[in-house]
């Protein structure tokens, strides 16, 4: 039987080979602190569990098409508030608790949690928005934006490759930032962080 500290990228590899022990161990592990980012967010305690419980059911069938890098709640953590944004659409209603996605603290690998977990993500309009907003990039910023995030370099061998500085290369990753809540701003989309 595996205990719960066991890191997630061990715990991921045998949730893929079928183990629901280690699926068990992972639920248990984020449960709670899910719970608590989706009923800041859905006052209705049965709403909110409901909700969770689509997400681990959806993460469940959904564990050959993700493999994590680390940590698997920011992945988690976006599928829920994707239920959540459709749950407000479908019900059209109002999100008590928004705050813009400019909130976020500056920090890139937030950005790159984000990323990832909405690359994964099944609502397929709001991977349309941002592609969208990619494609609208100049192309000096498209290239930077993948070379961080879908090539995974840091900042310091992409101002090698691109022969600029580290400075210019993360003020243009702040620019990206700008432009992807300009977009999102425009939007029926409300995100929430």
């Amino acid at each position: 039987m595996l205990k719960s500290g066991v890191d997630d990228t061990y715990l991921w590899q045998r949730i893929q080979a079928g183990d629901r022990s280690s699926f068990e161990i992972l639920y248990h592990k984020y449960i709670r602190m899910l719970y608590l980012e989706v009923n800041k967010r859905i006052a209705d305690k049965e709403i909110a569990e409901d909700l969770l419980q689509d997400v681990f059911l959806s993460l469940w069938e959904k564990r050959n098409q993700y493999t994590p890098k680390g940590d698997v709640y920011p992945y988690i953590r976006g599928m829920a508030i994707n239920r959540i944004l459709n749950h407000y659409r479908s019900n059209k209603a109002k999100p008590q608790y928004v705050k813009i996605w400019e909130e976020l603290p500056e920090s890139v690998a937030d950005l790159q949690d984000l990323s990832e977990a909405f690359k994964q993500a099944e609502n397929e309009a709001f991977e349309s928005l941002l592609k969208q907003a990619l494609e609208a990039l100049p192309t000096r910023m498209r290239m930077v934006f993948e070379l961080r995030f879908e090539q995974r370099k840091s900042v310091d061998e992409i101002a090698n490759q691109l022969s600029t500085s580290p400075n210019t290369i993360r003020n243009q990753l702040k620019s990206i930032r700008k432009r992807f809540v300009h977009t999102l701003k425009g939007s029926s989309f409300i995100t929430f962080f």
